[in-house]
């Protein structure tokens, strides 16, 4: 448990810095166009190009922490030990869902690989930004690995 959570810890400040740079670069993207008609050359790809770094290495530590949306409607009928039943089906579907969420995202990948497509404007294979997905995306799936297995999971 504790390499899963250095590694989603790891993978959370990847995604921190991906949207300190993208902010960063949309304030002075904007800055320098109305300051001296100068945008940031790029500044578009590289901000679009980020995003999937933010969502998918910021994935796991939420898993981690179980700090995604819960809606609790039966959880105060179905008692402590049925909580838990709940818990564990979650954490089953969710495996299952980011299991599938990668399996859909192998072909496009493989794609952008075998035909070379870059970003217009910096020239970035779209290659590597499918590999920074997936890489989250594996993350993502060893902590729902992680979190169906360990029962120490809060009701």
């Amino acid at each position: 448990m504790r390499i899963v959570s250095r590694m989603a810890s790891l993978q959370l400040m990847i995604a921190m810095l991906a949207l300190v740079v993208m902010g960063s670069v949309t304030v002075m993207d904007v800055f320098l166009k109305y300051a001296v008609s100068r945008p940031i050359p790029g500044a578009y790809d590289l901000v679009e190009s980020l995003l999937p770094v933010v969502i998918f290495n910021g994935l796991p530590t939420t898993l981690l922490r179980r700090q995604n949306i819960v809606i609790d409607l039966i959880d105060h009928m179905a008692g402590e030990r049925g909580t838990r039943r709940l818990i564990t089906v979650a954490d089953a579907v969710m495996l299952g869902m980011l299991v599938m969420i990668v399996w859909a995202m192998i072909a496009p990948a493989f794609q952008a690989w075998e035909y070379g497509d870059r970003k217009l404007e910096l020239g970035l294979p779209l290659f590597v930004i499918w590999a920074g997905a997936m890489i989250g995306m594996a993350g993502s799936v060893l902590v729902a690995v992680t979190m169906l297995f360990h029962r120490s999971a809060k009701p």
